[in-house]
């Protein structure tokens, strides 16, 4: 028999695949736009870097060449500054002679002592200047002006403390008045030059390298360019200022180029969607009546279609739904007439297998039953009702010897065995439905969820990568999860736990109910499937 079909339903599925398919096209479109124009200005970006970084090293150079040329009105100054460096300069350079001539007297060295002297008091001071001659060290001329500095004041000081003991020396001394019959006293021991020769020593050192990198920094000091003049120091200013502006010119390039791509983009889905919407609101009526003849004729085209159902139907085989409620019927009775129900309402075109959840379900297949419902219904209905008819006379005999003896059960084995059965992707106008007829407890070596909580994270984990199942598109219905021995929150964790594996699995969880009424499959009103326990 044919299934009814929703008209509305169907034209707006297409509506939203035809939006889909626009909007899916339109994103590639960008996309490769995006990506063209990126390297389109690639190799612009590259170029305007490479003259920034050549900018930049310009830029420190007019920064140098400015710091030696003071501003126009400061030559004088300038050389006032120069004369000063080549006076200290020699003074300290013929201090350096002198000081290395008194040490080198007592070795009596004679001519050749000059020799060596003046060799000291010039290479010191020349190798320091040539030290910190063109390059950029200022932070090695600051270090080492200030240990000048310090070893300077360090031998002042020390000297300061020497004359204190020369004078201390002085005031002690013996007195000026000697009495003629007085007892000779001894006189005292002078330690003046014991105390002090090691201060001298520190003094005579600290001066000795204050002196040599005084030199060696006034030396450098006086070898320093002259400014160039008030005009050069103008166009060294001028300069700077033109490199400025075009780095700033280089930097605003290379954002602009850079953000093309995202700016395009932007842009682009701006002027989409508002004419999208300017359309839709101007074209509504005109759409209105397109979707109405749209509903029509695919009503028209598809009304005498049919859904075929792949349907498979688990039933428990285990002991524990052997247990018998107030009514006096156990819970696998029950299950056995759910299955019988349903077989009684399967519509046309359908395929159907009950399979057996055992303790080794998907190893030992247990198939109980298998076949399939002709398209053919028959012009008042009657080959469906016949059909339907034999399905249930065969499943009563089949299911009259079934007994829940199995000691576990293997609720995965019978989801590996479903999908298999499923097998291929669902063709058009095709439904796969999954119906369990069980507690849903597994309990197998693997995962028990009698004896410990059903869900948590790890237990989902566990059960997800040790049974990774796969059933896209299926529908399944979990009927008959009785809660025998088991607190309210027992059944609720357990629920959460496979809404939770069957979502992983691809597979859309729509009933998982104690009782065995099955509804929402997307049939005819006369195919509808309601069972009601």
């Amino acid at each position: 028999m044919d299934p009814e079909l929703d008209g509305a339903d169907i034209g707006r599925q297409l509506g939203a695949d035809g939006v889909d398919g626009i909007v899916s096209k339109v994103e590639q479109y960008c996309a490769h736009e995006e990506r063209r124009i990126t390297l389109k200005n690639h190799p612009n970006i590259v170029s305007l870097k490479a003259e920034f970084s050549l900018l930049l090293e310009e830029e420190r150079g007019l920064e140098d060449r400015l710091r030696s040329a003071p501003p126009p009105g400061d030559l004088r100054r300038h050389r006032r500054k120069a004369i000063y460096a080549w006076a200290v300069t020699i003074i300290l350079t013929v201090s350096g002679f002198l000081f290395a001539l008194l040490a080198f007297d007592p070795f009596r060295l004679g001519w050749k002592s000059y020799l060596y002297c003046l060799g000291i008091a010039v290479v010191v001071p020349f190798l320091v200047e040539r030290l910190l001659e063109g390059c950029r060290l200022e932070k090695l001329i600051k270090a080492l002006t200030v240990i000048a500095a310090t070893a300077g004041i360090a031998s002042l000081m020390l000297l300061a403390v020497i004359r204190a003991d020369l004078l201390t020396e002085q005031v002690q001394s013996a007195p000026a008045v000697v009495m003629d019959d007085a007892q000779p006293e001894a006189e005292p021991v002078n330690t003046f030059y014991s105390s002090t020769l090691p201060l001298l020593r520190v003094v005579t050192l600290l001066l000795s390298l204050a002196m040599e990198l005084g030199a060696g920094l006034a030396l450098r000091e006086a070898w320093m360019k002259p400014p160039h003049g008030a005009e050069d120091w103008a166009k060294l200013q001028e300069r700077l200022r033109l490199v400025h502006t075009r780095m700033i010119d280089l930097a605003q390039g290379v954002t602009l180029l850079e953000d093309e791509a995202p700016l395009f983009a932007a842009r682009f889905w701006r002027d989409f969607y508002g004419s999208m919407l300017t359309h839709t609101v101007r074209s509504a009526m005109t759409k209105l009546f397109v979707l109405a003849l749209g509903i029509v004729f695919v009503s028209h085209a598809f009304g005498q279609t049919q859904t075929r159902i792949n349907l498979v139907v688990a039933i428990d085989l285990s002991r524990s739904v052997a247990v018998t409620g107030p009514d006096g019927t156990s819970e696998f009775q029950k299950n056995v007439d759910g299955v019988t129900r349903l077989l009684a309402q399967v519509p046309a075109s359908a395929h159907v297998t009950v399979i057996g959840i055992t303790d080794h379900s998907f190893a030992q297949p247990y198939i109980l039953l298998s076949a399939t419902v002709s398209n053919d219904s028959g012009y008042f209905g009657e080959k469906l009702t016949s059909a339907r008819n034999q399905l249930v006379h065969a499943w009563e005999l089949r299911s009259a010897a079934l007994e829940p003896t199995f000691r576990s059960t293997d609720i995965f084995g019978a989801l590996w065995l479903a999908s298999q059965i499923f097998g291929r992707p669902p063709s058009v106008g095709e439904q796969k439905v999954l119906v369990l007829f069980s507690d849903m407890r597994n309990s197998t070596r693997d995962l028990d969820m009698d004896s410990a909580a059903p869900y948590s994270p790890a237990t989902l984990d566990q059960a997800s990568n040790r049974n990774p199942v796969r059933l896209p598109d299926v529908n399944v219905y979990a009927l008959g999860v009785d809660g025998a021995g088991k607190s309210m929150i027992f059944w609720c964790d357990l629920e959460e736990f496979w809404v939770q594996y069957f979502h992983k699995s691809g597979a859309r969880l729509q009933s998982f109910s104690a009782l065995r009424k099955l509804s929402g499959l997307h049939v005819s009103p006369r195919q509808q499937m309601d069972f009601v326990h």
